[in-house]
C-alpha cells in the first residue's frame, strides 16, 4: 500500500463516508468513519489522509473531512512513550 497515492486514499475514505451517509444520526455516521479508519488502516494511510487534509483536502466529501477531527495517527514506533496524536490536534499547530 505504500505507493499508493492520495487519489485512492481518499476515494477509499468517500467510499466509506457513502456507505454510511444514510445513517439518520450524524454522530453515529461520523463515529463509523472514523472508528473504520482508526482501526483498519495503517498509521502511513492515517497520515497521507491527514496530509491531504491540511493542503485542502479537495475531493474529500464533507461527511468523512468532517470524521477526520476523530481519526488518530499513532506515533512511529520508535517513539515510546508518545501518546496517539488526534489528527484535529495535529491540525492546530
Amino acid at each position: 500500500m505504500s505507493n499508493v497515492g492520495p487519489e485512492h486514499i481518499v476515494q477509499m475514505a468517500n467510499d466509506i463516508g457513502n456507505f454510511l451517509r444514510s445513517e439518520t444520526d450524524r454522530k453515529v455516521a461520523l463515529d463509523g468513519i472514523s472508528n473504520h479508519i482508526n482501526k483498519f488502516w495503517t498509521r502511513r494511510m492515517r497520515q497521507r489522509l491527514l496530509e491531504y487534509v491540511q493542503h485542502g483536502g479537495n475531493e474529500l466529501d464533507e461527511l468523512p473531512l468532517a470524521a477526520m477531527a476523530q481519526v488518530t495517527v499513532a506515533p512511529a514506533a520508535a517513539a515510546p512513550a508518545a501518546a496517539a496524536v488526534p489528527i484535529a490536534a495535529a491540525n492546530a499547530k
